[in-house]
């Protein structure tokens, strides 16, 4: 069976009332699709694989006849998320409307999280949800076989009614189970990006989940999964040998095992990989020893998710920590000659205006490398969404409400709903926005250096 793997096209992002104005386009780099990469890797032992990154190559939904005619697919699989829900949905009615008889498979966040909602388009023909491998690989071979790929665990099929669409997690699915995602599917050599002392990048990933429950976080999350150390080192030097110089891992918390931390340093040092990587941490996440030996085995930046420069906020936030601990963590990290990113929430919900420039004023003293910003939004299955359905701020589940309708022309649904504060309009949250991005070192400053 041939399938194509596509990364949907980067149109300006459906909440962009979430960022600045141009900020998908001006201030976030092209990742490499790590999720198809890693489909690509699996699948390609039974099939023909053929992966597209529409964003990279600067493609268009208006692309796909000519993509349709070159690669003639069986199958057409697109990873699916809430910032690029529109754009994918798109490619699903364009194959659809082009070929019929293509299968069309959803995968990624969007059909894990909102798998009625993301169903409930009838050109998605099959399901895919958690950890795709072992269950795409299924389809594929019922497909070929004649059959219908029905009964396959995690894969639902159009057309069959189901009471609930439960995502199983076991060890099947345990991620050094899986070869690692093949880059070469992709211009690998093309991903480029302004924040890393040398290019060409890519991501990676050594664990999944967070084992804290910050109050803004959906609670329907999948258990932590942690890859070992021998697996990831050994993915690191094929990415070394492929000639990619630095890594951004995008472990929600590459911290959470301190032992494997030093591991993984330990045995980087020792087998001369040279790589630039960055990595996320929670401020109270590092021990005395890390900053040190983290440099020491190739990491040049600890990205940390502040949130706040306002107490009373981080502790409704539950994060665990005060301002004085993010002062000493981060000058901590400095000292050690690593470069920091911070992460900010604005208009948390009871949050006056004092309370947010009070935030960006913390985020330019702390003299941080990188600075980012977004207003805060209440995610269904999070303490913060149960809190707006019980005082009333929220009535429904309004980004279920965006998946079975992501055109907010289409669903009445403007964009600024998407922010979980109702105290200030759009025109002001905006501003807000604006002077946050306008008084600290941000990606777009980075991204206008290099152009």
């Amino acid at each position: 069976m041939k399938v194509l793997l596509l990364q949907p096209p980067n149109m300006e992002e459906s909440m962009t009332g979430l960022y600045p104005e141009g900020y998908a386009k001006k201030a976030r780099s092209v990742f490499p699709p790590l999720g198809l990469l890693s489909l690509a890797a699996f699948l390609k032992q039974r099939h023909e694989v053929v992966v597209i990154d529409m964003i990279l190559a600067g493609l268009t939904v208006n692309d796909l006849p000519d993509i349709l005619k070159t690669v003639k697919p069986d199958m057409v699989g697109v990873t699916t998320i809430l910032g690029l829900w529109s754009s994918a949905l798109n490619i699903f009615k364009e194959v659809k409307s082009l070929e019929p008889a293509i299968r069309t498979v959803a995968g990624g966040p969007n059909a894990t999280y909102f798998p009625a909602e993301t169903f409930c388009h009838q050109v998605i023909d099959y399901l895919v949800v958690g950890n795709g491998q072992k269950p795409l690989m299924e389809l594929c071979d019922q497909l070929e076989q004649g059959r219908p790929g029905v009964g396959i665990e995690n894969c639902f099929v159009q057309g069959v009614s189901y009471d609930r669409f439960e995502v199983v997690y076991s060890e099947e699915y345990a991620l050094d189970r899986f070869p690692f995602p093949d880059r070469t599917f992709t211009p690998y050599l093309q991903y480029s990006v302004p924040f890393c002392p040398e290019n060409p990048s890519t991501t990676m990933i050594t664990s999944m989940g967070c084992p804290y429950r910050c109050a803004f976080c959906t609670t329907a999350r999948p258990p932590v999964l942690i890859r070992t150390t021998a697996n990831i080192v050994e993915e690191m030097e094929e990415i070394s040998r492929l000639g990619i110089k630095s890594v951004l891992f995008q472990d929600e918390l590459f911290t959470a095992d301190k032992k494997r931390v030093r591991e993984v340093c330990e045995t980087l040092i020792d087998r001369g990989i040279h790589l630039h990587w960055t990595m996320k941490s929670r401020i109270d996440g590092l021990q005395p020893w890390m900053p040190e030996l983290l440099k020491q085995a190739g990491c040049f930046n600890i990205h940390f998710g502040i949130e706040s420069g306002n107490d009373q906020t981080l502790a409704k936030m539950k994060k665990g920590y005060t301002r004085d601990t993010i002062i000493n963590t981060v000058a901590f990290v400095k000292k050690a000659g690593l470069s920091v990113t911070g992460n900010f929430m604005l208009a948390y919900p009871g949050e006056n205006e004092a309370d947010i420039l009070q935030t960006i004023d913390f985020a330019k003293e702390l003299d941080l490398n990188v600075a980012q910003f977004s207003l805060t939004i209440d995610s269904p299955g999070s303490e913060l969404f149960e809190e707006a359905l019980h005082v009333g701020r929220r009535t429904h589940n309004y980004l279920s409400d965006y998946v079975k309708h992501p055109d907010p022309d289409n669903s009445g649904l403007p964009t600024a709903l998407f922010a979980a504060s109702d105290r200030f309009s759009h025109d002001e949250l905006q501003a807000f926005l604006a002077k946050a991005y306008a008084s600290t070192r941000t990606l777009f400053d980075l991204n206008r250096e290099t152009d």
